[in-house]
């Protein structure tokens, strides 16, 4: 039987999601390496009339932290939210949820009763899916940038020696292995574990193993991850 491993966990989400990982990583006895590989940066944007709109699409908390002062001016819309933690964040920051997602956007959409809600404003990052809805017209306004960062010497390191890495976005995956190509790592000792299919659909060099989540939420990926650091 092989020895089990004890691999260090890198962790490349922006903050501050990633030290609210690493501290639930230490919890389970983990080893996190933090090294976030985009930076979260607020957009200025043209903020369009809320007269325009019936509902409001958030699919990033970081939408709500980066709008600035004209994200008030929408706090009369309902809101359509993907995941539990942007629910909870449009909560706090005065909005009513009327629809909380586990999926995507489209998961999100397709929930919606025909005819409900047929003019949507989507805040969201410069980097993002366009999304087309039948029946539904979409404004996405983009309010935040996620500027990618270099590969630090500790995520080097970890990457060099074996590690397992969290992936939470298919951006974060490309990233990654330019950033792999770039520095001449070679990544045959390395897991990945991504939250989504078509993040990891998004990889597409040799890994020791790709494994994908079993819904997609942090901790669901750190389920997975932490079972990855520790398999013989």
């Amino acid at each position: 039987m092989s020895p089990k491993l004890n691999l260090p966990l890198l962790i490349l989400r922006p903050e501050i999601g990633a030290s609210r990982t690493a501290e639930k990583a230490r919890l389970l006895g983990l080893t996190p390496v933090l090294d976030p590989l985009f930076v979260i940066e607020p957009m200025g944007w043209d903020a369009p009339a809320a007269s325009e709109f019936d509902a409001l699409m958030l699919t990033s908390v970081n939408a709500i932290r980066f709008a600035g002062p004209a994200l008030a001016a929408y706090a009369c819309l309902p809101v359509l939210a993907v995941g539990k933690k942007t629910a909870d964040a449009a909560r706090a920051a005065g909005f009513c949820v009327d629809l909380t997602g586990s999926g995507g956007a489209l998961e999100l959409l397709s929930a919606l009763p025909p005819g409900q809600y047929r003019d949507i404003l989507h805040l969201t990052g410069k980097d993002h899916i366009t999304i087309a809805a039948k029946d539904r017209f979409i404004d996405c306004q983009a309010v935040y940038n996620a500027r990618a960062l270099f590969l630090g010497e500790a995520a080097q390191t970890a990457l060099s020696g074996g590690c397992v890495v969290m992936v939470h976005s298919a951006r974060a995956a490309r990233t990654l292995e330019q950033e792999m190509a770039r520095l001449a790592l070679k990544p045959g000792q390395t897991r990945i574990a991504a939250l989504s299919d078509n993040i990891a659909n998004a990889l597409e060099k040799q890994w020791k193993a790709v494994h994908v989540a079993d819904e997609p939420t942090d901790d669901a990926l750190l389920s997975l991850a932490a079972s990855l650091c520790s398999k013989g």
